[in-house]
């Protein structure tokens, strides 16, 4: 009897490891940086615990897209000239929303940046609220 239950408590103990080892395997993090990509305001840059230039996941204006992939100030869907315009007359101050590789001052960086997502669209993000402000 004793004998019967130590080997179903250690098959038990097995199939558990297994199933929580499929699962493990399974959690995506594309940039590497600590945050599983359902939970990542910004899946294709570190911005994460693990490092990256905003290693605390600054979303500086609460829209679900971390500051690193977040090149659409005004929150209208897509980068355009509108937003160029808020970085060039940003340029050298501290505007969190604008500063984008959460250095503390926006500069040339952010702008060159800028320039290259023109046309594109904020993130991704693997948050289900980005998009929305507030996104938690």
């Amino acid at each position: 009897m004793i004998r019967n239950l130590i080997v179903l408590g250690c098959t038990m103990l097995l199939a558990f490891g297994l199933s929580l080892g499929a699962f493990a395997g399974s959690v995506s993090d594309a940039d590497g940086d600590g945050v599983p990509d359902e939970f990542d305001n910004c899946v294709d840059v570190q911005n994460g615990p693990l490092g990256g230039t905003c290693a605390q996941g600054d979303d500086a204006d609460n829209d679900g897209y971390g500051n690193p992939c977040d090149f659409d100030y005004n929150n209208n869907g897509v980068v355009d000239p509108v937003d160029l315009g808020d970085n060039v007359l940003a340029q050298g101050s501290g505007d969190p929303v604008i500063d984008t590789n959460c250095n503390g001052v926006v500069d040339p960086v952010d702008l060159g940046d800028q320039v290259l997502a023109q046309g594109s669209g904020p993130g991704p993000s693997g948050l289900a609220c980005a998009g929305t402000v507030p996104c938690p």
